[in-house]
């Protein structure tokens, strides 16, 4: 590799993190059972390989709607989480790990977290490659609902007054990856549901792609493409449907090639806390 490809590289893969904050108040429960559900998955496999997860919870605070419009202060939310990963021959190595929790979450735990590790080493006879996708979304909205006074909005320092506005926000981490040596690891976690107004949405997703060192190739190979979006309307302090604020965000980033180090980092934290 000549010096001009190496600056190339170093130019294009990096390590980004991105924050974002908006204001939503999360749903609080269900009426229903909220089930918890491990899954783990280790693996060591020469040859084919193929697997599909995919989760997705929606939850109200009221159960229902009246005429197709959420009631006053009414709160919905629903997480979807997909993976997807196949190879058609070579070495894999696997760690995968997927938690559900279907109740209301505090801050620092999640409704979906999901952990994955994969190292991959083609089979040269037949160029064998790794292909892996996977997303986590999430869809939070309310109606204006009446608040006391010790409510604040955090984006913004006067205090509320009789009511917090509407909102719908959407948040979006993903990536697809596809290799023919090198190992991956990703991390999505969603929190749509809270023990009480007080608890934020968050979503968090981080892929970092390095070398396997243990192949003696001192890069992986192949192509990597991660999205991270964010978008969100609030309604104005009162008990009306008209907009105060839009917000959009969206990061997409390519590399293809010899990548020797490529990492990203994404969070976004939505909620209403107390003065």
């Amino acid at each position: 590799m000549n010096k001009k490809t190496s600056a190339l590289l170093c130019m294009c893969l990096f390590l980004s993190f991105v924050a974002v904050s908006t204001a939503d108040i999360l749903p609080n429960g269900t009426n229903t059972t909220n089930r918890q559900i491990p899954s783990e998955t280790y693996l060591e496999v020469i040859g084919s390989m193929s697997s599909r997860q995919m989760y997705q919870l929606e939850t109200s605070s009221h159960g229902g709607h009246e005429g197709g419009f959420l009631y006053d202060g009414e709160r919905v939310s629903s997480v979807v989480y997909k993976n997807d990963m196949a190879t058609n021959g070579g070495y894999l190595a696997q760690s995968k790990g997927l938690k559900i929790d279907e109740g209301p979450q505090q801050k620092g735990a999640f409704n979906v977290d999901s952990k994955i590790v994969s190292t991959y080493l083609t089979d040269p006879e037949i160029g064998s490659k790794m292909a892996s996708s996977d997303s986590l979304e999430m869809f939070t909205s309310g109606n204006f609902t009446r608040a006391d006074k010790n409510i604040r909005n955090p984006l913004v320092a006067d205090i509320i007054g009789d009511y917090v506005g509407g909102f719908n926000s959407y948040y979006k981490g993903a990536s697809a990856v596809e290799m023919t040596t090198g190992q991956i690891a990703t991390m999505a976690r969603a929190r749509s549901v809270g023990t009480d107004n007080t608890i934020p949405a968050e979503l968090r997703y981080l892929i970092g792609i390095h070398p396997d060192m243990s192949s003696g190739i001192p890069y992986a190979a192949g192509t990597a493409s991660t999205e991270f979006a964010m978008s969100n309307e609030e309604g104005a302090p009162a008990n009306t449907t008209e907009f105060a604020s839009t917000k959009t965000m969206n990061d997409k980033t390519t590399v293809d090639g010899q990548i020797f180090t490529f990492g990203k980092s994404f969070m976004v934290t939505s909620g209403l806390s107390p003065t």
